[in-house]
């Protein structure tokens, strides 16, 4: 690989990821501490980009070199450059099956890497920390579109002759459809990990998302879409009562719907001159349903504190008593100027 054009963007990438990572030293301790808040968020998906795929770079390319050694082969050149790298060996004493095992070598070490820190998030017992869930899960997911869609496309585009070019036209018709089909698989568990909603309630608990958003696709928050379709008869009468004081409000309110293992929540935020305030309407498995008020305004520096219960109930109220007490709620977060 010579000194061109993609080198030259990985080089780019370096530089802002210096001063992502000066910004992480500075509040190294906020940061990582249990109260994560939406800066300490902003700052570890940088973290992932930043820090971790230059290492999974690294990884990757290691992966050929054990590749080629254990066929006997002898690496003669490396680069690496931070978003980029490169192994050459002489290929003329390999097989065909051979060579295409040593351009997939990389791509595998990926997939480990990219396993192994979701089984970290999702299986290790006590979880970890919000921050850390946070960071592995967008390493994930960075990792696997960088190297599962980004990569082939950018390769077979580019006119690059790198791995996947080398994989899909290899020379090996059937470890060519092998590697087909590992890709589609990776790719189709990758979109169903972050569609479903199974699994995107877990990350969400495991991540501190707050009631009615969830991860954006590149990281970061964004505002859950309601499919009435998929809500529960328990989330049905939450949604009619969340329509109805929305549709009485006198300012626009957005709504946000969240499921997570004990239950799921609908989330309204409106703007009362200019400051926004959220409230949110939270049914749990066991019965109990209460509405949260968030105090987004900070007295006198920090982090807001957390929600505060207004309303509460032992079991699900019907849909008029529910309309009430969200109308009663959010009347109180916009008096008190919450």
């Amino acid at each position: 690989m010579g000194f061109d054009g993609f080198v030259i963007i990985s080089l780019i990438y370096g530089v802002i990821g210096l001063q992502a990572i000066y910004k992480m030293i500075r509040s190294w301790s906020a940061t990582w501490d249990r109260n994560f808040t939406q800066q300490d968020r902003f700052l570890v998906d940088q973290a992932a980009f930043f820090v971790l795929v230059p290492v999974s770079v690294v990884l990757h390319e290691f992966g050929h070199a054990i590749a080629i050694w254990a066929f006997g082969g002898e690496v003669v050149d490396y680069g690496f450059y931070g978003f980029a790298g490169y192994v050459s060996y002489d290929p003329r004493a390999f097989t065909l099956t051979e060579q295409m095992i040593v351009s997939a070598a990389g791509t595998i070490v990926n997939l480990l890497l990219c396993l192994g820190a979701l089984g970290w998030v999702f299986f290790r017992k006590p979880p970890s920390r919000a921050a850390i869930n946070e960071l592995l899960i967008q390493f994930a997911f960075i990792s696997g579109i960088n190297a599962f869609i980004a990569y082939p496309v950018l390769d077979l585009v580019s006119g690059l002759n790198g791995d996947w070019r080398q994989m899909y036209d290899g020379g090996v018709p059937w470890l060519t459809l092998v590697i087909v089909i590992g890709q589609a698989a990776v790719i189709g568990f990758g979109y169903w990990l972050f569609t479903n909603p199974v699994p995107k309630a877990r990350m969400a608990q495991l991540t501190d998302t707050p009631p009615g958003l969830e991860r954006a696709p590149l990281g970061g928050l964004r505002r859950s879409s309601i499919n009435q379709s998929t809500l529960s008869p328990t989330e049905r009468v939450m949604h009619e009562a969340v329509s109805r004081v929305s549709s009485g409000w006198p300012a626009s309110v957005r709504t946000g719907v969240q499921r997570f293992p004990q239950g799921a929540a609908i989330s309204l935020e409106w703007s009362n001159s200019g400051h926004p305030q959220i409230v949110a309407i939270r049914a749990f498995a066991s019965g109990r349903s209460d509405i949260i008020g968030f105090r987004l305004r900070q007295q006198s520096g920090g982090d807001p504190p957390p929600p505060l219960v207004i309303h509460s109930w032992p079991e699900v109220p019907d849909v008029d008593t529910m309309t009430l007490g969200l109308r009663l709620a959010m009347e109180k977060v916009q008096t008190e100027g919450w």
